[in-house]
């Protein structure tokens, strides 16, 4: 990946911009978020991190008045008052409590995205880059701990204060006691299949934010000045490779593909020939370094104990059946379907959208992503392109892959930085 690019401001203010003598948004509460993520982990509070951050961020927003709507504002915020509109599907008090857990991350990920286009005085794209390096980081020590310790569970501080009753939630349980590894031993294998999974409950979106955020680390190194953090951070990429290959996860390297082939693209589309000859050896290195070290062999191995993908298809089948009973307002909440054993809407984000919030849902937050990506395509630059090829790497792997609250942050921040850098019209200038 070639060097990244400054980003620096068109001398003419956005006719949007902040008024003369307006408070300037403090840039902490956004920023704890992002770095505060292994502490919230440790200790069980990642349950209520976006409620207390997007709250805080809503209300510093509120005193300061003034707001900026850049592209994709308005078409989350119809998406977030159609999920709305979809609790008239409700039918219980534990439904309920889903639902709204839900609800609260969705309008909390949409503060942050408005929060960063607010706050420009304070908050940039490297200060953005440090705190998904942070989280990929946590991603990859526990990864590899996972391999060591698969068995082992953390009992969390809010775990001994949480309720019975919410401790009955699965979710919940897993959050407050999470495991490093999902271990699965299905019949007639010998060795158990270890599939590492913290920070997350589980193994797929441990892949999701490493498809997400690895080719962000390679932005991340294009901009580092000192010879031995480029050295450490790329030792910890090659690292990295490890325990990415011990989920045999193909959706992760379907994801890692996609947004490989996308950089490519730009970067040839773009006339950075040199970019893209060294995205394409990137590819082509890591192909090999995932067949040396075993990982289709042994994704082949487990699809011979685990046909997921014929699973898979079942599940879909019933689930657009079902959505078709109620194709507008959806169900609200992933439900059981007992004749095959699992909930509808929970086996890829695009199903978990058009089952709790009907076709119309589905389409809002697609629109979102298009909406993104049209108005952007113009910026130039390695980060740009990146931050892009972050949300169509989302808009092809949501199929098959859910998004947790964490990943749906890391997609709206990324959203943002391509909102605001069009809206202000911001120059990039290569920086070699």
């Amino acid at each position: 990946m070639s060097a990244d690019t400054t980003v620096r401001p068109h001398p003419a203010p956005a006719p949007w911009a902040i008024t003369p003598g307006a408070q300037v948004l403090p840039a902490w509460p956004l920023l704890a978020w992002l770095y505060g993520f292994p502490l919230y982990w440790v200790t069980g509070f990642s349950i209520v991190v976006p409620i207390v951050f997007g709250s805080l961020m809503a209300a510093f927003l509120v005193l300061r008045g003034g707001l900026r709507a850049t592209p994709g504002v308005l078409v989350w915020g119809a998406f977030l008052g159609w999920v709305l509109v979809c609790a008239v599907s409700l039918t219980g008090v534990m439904q309920a409590i889903g639902f709204f857990q839900r609800t609260i991350d969705l309008f909390a990920v949409g503060i942050a995205f408005l929060y960063y286009v607010n706050a420009r005085e304070r908050v940039n794209v490297d200060r953005i880059l440090g705190g998904f390096a942070v989280i990929w980081f946590t991603v990859i020590v526990l990864g590899t701990l996972a391999t060591i310790f698969p068995d082992v569970r953390i009992a969390t501080p809010l775990a001994q204060v949480l309720p019975g009753s919410l401790m009955n939630n699965e979710l919940v349980r897993e959050l407050v006691y999470p495991r490093l590894a999902e271990v699965q031993q299905p019949w007639g294998v010998e060795e158990p299949f270890v599939r590492p999974a913290a920070p997350f409950p589980y193994t797929n979106s441990w892949g999701m934010a490493y498809a997400l955020l690895t080719p962000v680390m390679a932005l991340v190194w294009s901009r580092l000045r000192s010879r031995w953090a480029r050295v450490g951070l790329g030792a910890a990429m090659l690292a990295s490779l490890y325990p990415a290959a011990q989920t045999s996860n193909r959706g992760m390297f379907i994801a890692l593909g996609v947004f490989v082939v996308f950089m490519c693209f730009r970067f040839f589309a773009g006339g950075m020939i040199r970019a893209g000859l060294l995205t394409l050896g990137a590819l082509v290195a890591g192909v090999a370094a995932l067949a040396g070290l075993g990982v289709f062999a042994a994704i082949a191995g487990r699809q011979e104990y685990s046909d997921t993908t014929t699973g898979r298809s079942t599940i879909y089948q019933a689930t657009i059946e079902k959505v078709l009973e109620s194709p507008l307002v959806g169900w609200a909440t992933p439900a059981m379907d007992t004749s095959i054993g699992i909930s509808l809407g929970t086996q890829g984000y695009a199903w978990t959208l058009m089952f709790c919030y009907g076709f119309v849902g589905l389409v809002l937050f697609l629109l979102f992503l298009v909406r993104i990506i049209t108005v952007s395509w113009r910026l130039r630059g390695g980060a740009m392109f990146v931050m892009q090829g972050l949300v169509v790497t989302v808009g092809v792997t949501i199929w098959f892959y859910g998004l947790a609250v964490t990943q749906c942050l890391i997609l709206l921040l990324a959203a943002a930085i391509l909102s605001r850098a069009s809206a202000d019209k911001e120059e990039v200038f290569v920086r070699e």
